[in-house]
């Protein structure tokens, strides 16, 4: 599928007379520059977790950030605008079907490492407004659970179609649904009280589990047919496999049971896969925490429901605590784009750090989702960035406007 553009949503400085506590200069830009400059100072800037800068300026050049610098050194001849609110690098959603309209699975195969997810995806799809509309400026697209092997991962702006890593990880399914082939899957019916209907008490899958589902005859049939097949696709070492064991290329895991996360944190650490598990959401079992520590997997949790279980949302905190990097899903169109963070709140009320929460909606979030280029805000990093009315952790606060490659791609419907 070509890959279309989104056309720019706004433009520069000049242009911002609309955004609410935002002035812009007269200033043209120097003759002699040769760049597009724009400089952005705002009430408290946010380059990262645990880092912010009151009366910071963002200096923006050819779409990428050029320096971080005081309210001091605003050059007043280049253009410059001034936000009453809060400046944060965009947020990045990871484990998303957003734009891809059901396209990222084949159920005649188990087997798709060479198949890539940025090939189903329509950039000039109405999801990507509304994802832009939450503040998020690049996604994690990643196949489902129900091939072993579902392919090739891609990060994709929100904004302008750009792809910023078209073979972002290998995506495999430790998960139940992956096994045989039916028209009536097993799925984690994640945010299941256990007195809630849809809740399945397994011996093997602790109080939050993967249903029994009725299994057809695709290999493979079982979980240990799943684990032989990848280790000699492994073991092979043929295209993504071969990449993924050198450490070029990681891997992203769906596994939700703690027998399916113990199993792909085992698989990974014997191999030396480097990457992420989607799901281990009992990160407070000591065996399953310890276990994710010792593969050197990240977690991808979430979306977290507001019927979820205390361990689930306990576990962005325990797993932080323990060094392990976490990120937060989208799961669309599943789940609405403002649930990424509704999800990080929820965590927050859970005992999770501030910092932690930041992170997983920023730069851990990229780190897992392989987008190089975004999640903070520093020089070389791409201009990739969200202007708040107020703390972004509080879900009072709003998006005014959201920036892609340095270029003002939403606004509040108000600020138009």
């Amino acid at each position: 599928m070509r890959l279309a553009a989104l056309s720019a949503l706004g433009a520069m400085a000049p242009m911002l007379g609309g955004d609410p506590g935002i002035a812009a200069s007269a200033a043209r830009p120097r003759p002699s520059s040769g760049e597009s400059v724009l400089q952005i100072q705002a009430k408290e800037l946010w380059t990262s977790a645990g880092k912010r800068i009151s009366e910071g300026v963002l200096v923006v050049a050819g779409g990428r950030i050029r320096s971080i610098e005081s309210a001091a050194d605003i050059d007043r001849g280049q253009p410059w605008i001034r936000h009453d609110g809060i400046l944060t690098a965009g947020l990045v959603a990871c484990w998303t079907e957003t734009g891809t309209s059901g396209e990222l699975q084949d159920d005649t195969r188990s087997v798709l490492a060479e198949a890539r997810a940025v090939y189903a995806v329509d950039p000039t799809h109405p999801d990507f407004e509304r994802t832009l509309a939450a503040g998020i400026t690049s996604l994690g697209i990643v196949p489902g659970p129900a091939n072993l092997v579902g392919g090739l991962a891609c990060v994709i702006k929100t904004a302008g179609g750009r792809v910023l890593e078209p073979e972002a990880a290998l995506a495999l399914s430790l998960t139940s649904s992956a096994l045989g082939r039916s028209t009536i899957q097993g799925g984690f019916f994640f945010g299941a009280s256990q007195d809630q209907a849809g809740f399945v008490a397994e011996s093997d899958g602790g109080p939050e589990t993967t249903a029994r589902s009725t299994r057809g005859t695709r290999e493979p049939t079982s979980y240990a047919g799943a684990v032989a097949t990848l280790e000699q696709l492994f073991k092979r070492g043929q295209g993504p496999f071969g990449a993924a064991k050198r450490g070029d290329l990681p891997v992203t895991i769906q596994a939700w049971d703690r027998h399916e996360v113990l199993r792909a944190a085992q698989l990974a650490q014997e191999l030396g896969l480097t990457g992420s598990i989607r799901g281990a959401p009992l990160a407070g079992d000591p065996d399953v925490l310890a276990a994710l520590r010792a593969s050197a997997l990240g977690v991808i949790v979430g979306p977290y429901s507001a019927q979820q279980t205390r361990p689930s949302l306990e576990s962005v905190k325990l797993l932080a605590e323990a060094g392990v990097p976490v990120a937060f899903a989208l799961d669309a169109p599943v789940h609405a784009p403002d649930e990424l963070r509704l999800s990080a709140a929820r965590a927050l009320r859970s005992g999770a750090s501030r910092e932690a929460v930041w992170k997983a909606l920023t730069e851990d979030a990229a780190r897992l989702a392989g987008a190089k280029t975004a999640g903070t805000l520093a020089p070389g990093q791409d201009a990739d960035f969200v202007l708040w009315s107020g703390d972004p952790l509080d879900l009072t606060s709003r998006v005014l406007s959201v920036w892609v490659d340095g270029k003002r791609a939403w606004a509040a419907r108000a600020e138009r």
